[in-house]
């Protein structure tokens, strides 16, 4: 079972040496992936909700201005740090940057690493950044679509041609190829429910997520799902593969949870109780969405996640201080991680 953390590259705890500390951690104690999140920029407001925090009133060096750093300058940097641990985005605006400069920045991280990078990618939701940077937000589903296509072109390709809506180049020369063949694992994160979420949703019985997810990825990131979404979402995406002439057995779902874990569960609640209803609305919203509780319950938890058709995970902390951060993730590799071995 393959279980990752958050790097933190956004928010109140976001400076290079607390990522530095998580990154080197998260490798010493056998997590599979080091994660980051991406955004342009973002109001005070919403990056709060965002902040794997369990109390929302910590304040960043510059204040109630939180720092943001660039997804994948930051994966490259912990590349260089790291040897073996897996380096990974969830989840990249990918319609909000040029195909081909993505591409490459994605080419360096996996020769530099050695074939560590993957690259979890969506649509977005925010949609100031889509005006500030020029690009219609109403076709960012279909930029999406293309830009992977175009990636896949030049990353498979010796003599790679594209003649597309947004992107086109003919007989062009794009070298190095990625360690990873036929390149980097490339998955769709999205949503499949209505819920009070900081972040927009996706409905019906074809979400684009989804569909995305069984045409052109290699997998599925739920965020904060609950189970039953995800044994939904599984369902749909295995019957979407099969109806693209696919093999659903190759389709990963990486689920992504934000964690609370306790001596009781009230304990675990009472750290999460801020944050969680930041994000979901209430303490119970938080509770169904996320894993919270005593190591039991956890390890309860996660086992009805891969029941419902979860195969790896992608975990934030609930938690206040960095301090705390670290101390968490040491906890959850002695009673918890090895039980999902």
């Amino acid at each position: 079972m393959d279980i990752g953390v958050f790097l933190p590259n956004y928010g109140p705890m976001a400076t290079p040496d607390f990522i530095v500390d998580v990154a080197r951690q998260a490798e010493e104690l056998g997590y599979s992936y080091a994660a980051v999140c991406d955004h342009l920029f973002m109001d005070a407001k919403n990056a709060k909700v965002m902040s794997n925090v369990g109390t929302v009133d910590a304040r960043t060096p510059n204040g109630d201005r939180p720092n943001w750093y660039d997804a994948l300058t930051t994966l490259a940097y912990v590349a260089g740090i790291t040897k073996k641990i897996r380096l990974m985005t969830n989840i990249y605006v990918l319609a909000l940057r040029h195909p081909l400069s993505v591409a490459r920045e994605v080419t360096t991280i996996d020769v530099l690493s050695k074939g560590r990078v993957a690259l979890g990618v969506g649509v977005g939701w925010y949609n100031d950044e889509f005006v500030a940077a020029g690009v219609a937000f109403d076709s960012r589903g279909e930029i999406t679509d293309e830009s992977i296509r175009v990636m896949k072109e030049v990353w498979t390709k010796e003599r790679p041609s594209f003649n597309g809506e947004y992107t086109k180049f003919r007989n062009i020369e794009f070298y190095p190829k990625t360690v990873q063949k036929p390149h980097p694992p490339i998955y769709i994160g999205g949503y499949i429910t209505d819920g009070r979420q900081h972040f927009g949703v996706s409905t019906g019985k074809r979400p684009p997520a989804l569909v995305r997810a069984a045409r052109l990825g290699d997998g599925w990131i739920p965020c904060g799902a609950n189970v039953e979404e995800v044994r939904r979402g599984a369902v749909m995406l295995h019957d979407l593969t099969r109806e693209a002439g696919g093999n659903p057995r190759e389709k990963k779902i990486i689920s992504h949870n934000m964690v609370s874990i306790g001596k009781t569960l009230g304990e675990a609640k009472r750290v999460a109780k801020t944050s969680m209803v930041e994000r979901f609305g209430s303490v119970e919203a938080g509770v169904e969405r996320a894993i919270v509780g005593t190591p039991d319950d956890a390890i309860k938890r996660f086992e009805d996640y891969v029941e419902a058709g979860a195969s790896a995970f992608i975990i934030g902390f609930f938690t206040p201080t960095p301090r705390e951060v670290l101390s968490n993730m040491k906890r959850f590799s002695k009673e918890i991680l090895p039980s999902l071995s």
